[in-house]
């Protein structure tokens, strides 16, 4: 009978069938953990994708919302500059008429 390291050929069949098996058994355990953990994987990236969606969707609400305050509050200071230069105008009025009519010296 004809051996091949020391094997015959039922002993050799019988260590490949049973090395068959385990490996299969193991490439389907690899396959399923990387299925089970590529999904749940799968399922947090999309949603942390429709997350940071959502974050650039608020950002860009904040920016917009800034940038009209922003020019809300550069109109009212022009507005308010406005209004103490006018204020300045008047009370140098007042006080010229003060003086005027009452006699009274600017530093009264």
């Amino acid at each position: 009978m004809h051996r091949i390291m020391g094997y015959s050929w039922d002993e050799l069949l019988a260590i490949v069938t049973i090395a068959s098996i385990v490996g299969g058994f193991l490439i389907y355990l690899l396959n399923l953990a990387i299925k089970n953990g590529t999904e749940k994987l799968s399922n947090m990236v999309k949603d942390l994708i429709v997350r940071i969606d959502n974050l650039n969707h608020t950002m860009n609400s904040i920016e917009s919302t800034a940038n009209r305050t922003a020019d809300r509050v550069d109109s009212l200071e022009e507005r308010f500059e406005e209004h103490v230069g006018e204020a300045k105008v008047r009370n140098q009025k007042i006080k010229a008429l003060e003086h005027e009519v009452f006699g009274r010296s600017e530093n009264e």
